[in-house]
């Protein structure tokens, strides 16, 4: 059985990692839609590991990969109970509090995929596990330089689903190293300036609503973008370079609950998180489009 799917046309190929791989096995990041390679026009790669340092810490993200957060399962389990983790199967509750860097035992829940030339769409099924169930439908479709990831979510539980989910984009402009020439353009938030940084190096521009380097990164950074402006959706933000005609911008379908900017040397990643509110018998749907130009 392949490990990884080449989708793609003319311009944009993706790599898709098969659910159930040994190219990323943990439980972080959701299974479906694990994209580890975005090359255009057949030479310029924008994919990028979580780190190239092999002395830190990782949970071996990569690419375009996405993560819910559902605190209410893993509280809802005591230890020595499974839980559901939405995008990966029952985990086995062994850590409190949770710690991502930390696989627990797993049951991967049933999924079921189809292939085309151009698309993956995922199909996972989660049984009543702690008074959570549900139906998660993937699609990630390539068209021109877009790649698109449609997700549906239906509730067949007892418990309302009540959860955030974001894509945590490792990506870089063609491989150019992260430097202040980079600017990450992120309208539609509000006090930029003061915003949560981890160390003194990413800083905030409230009038040009972008965020950049001090000087080159010799460690990770990140940001959190808590205050939201209302009615901004669809949301859209853009990376670009002073050295390049690269650009990455996402457009999402939703209003951003939050967002979070992370990065290390190679990489400089924008995480714009959906609030996820699905009662029994309801669903949720939401999609993401990146536009890689050159």
């Amino acid at each position: 059985m392949a490990e990884i799917w080449t989708i793609g046309g003319d311009r944009l190929k993706l790599q898709v990692v098969r659910p159930g791989s040994d190219i990323y096995s943990k439980t972080r990041f959701n299974w479906n839609c694990f994209i580890n390679s975005i090359m255009l026009d057949g030479q310029i790669e924008f994919a990028e590991p979580e780190q190239r340092d092999q002395s830190r810490t990782t949970s071996y993200g990569a690419g375009l990969c996405s993560e819910y957060q559902h605190p209410a399962a893993i509280e809802a389990a005591r230890m020595g109970e499974e839980y559901p983790r939405l995008g990966n199967g029952y985990l086995l509750k062994t850590e409190k509090p949770y710690n991502f860097m930390i696989p627990e035992p797993c049951r991967p829940f049933p999924t079921t995929w189809t292939v085309a030339k151009d698309s993956v769409t995922f199909v996972t099924d989660m049984a009543l596990c702690q008074g959570f169930a549900g139906r998660e439908e993937k699609t990630v479709k390539v068209s021109g330089n877009t790649v698109t990831i449609h997700t549906k979510l239906t509730n067949y539980g007892k418990r309302d689903i009540v959860a955030q989910e974001y894509n945590h984009n490792f990506l870089s402009l063609g491989g150019e190293a992260i430097s202040p020439d980079y600017t990450m353009s992120v309208p539609g938030f509000a006090n930029l300036e003061g915003g949560k940084f981890m160390g003194d190096n990413l800083y905030g521009d409230d009038k040009e609503q972008c965020l950049k380097l001090r000087r080159l990164p010799d460690k990770p950074y990140m940001t959190f973008l808590d205050t939201v402006k209302e009615g901004f959706a669809p949301y859209s933000y853009k990376l670009t370079s002073k050295n390049s005609t690269l650009s990455i911008t996402e457009t999402d379908s939703f209003v951003p609950a939050r967002a979070v900017v992370w990065g290390v040397e190679h990489c400089m990643c924008c995480e714009v998180f959906v609030q996820v509110d699905v009662k029994p018998e309801q669903s949720q749907e939401w999609t993401r489009t990146w536009t890689f130009d050159r």
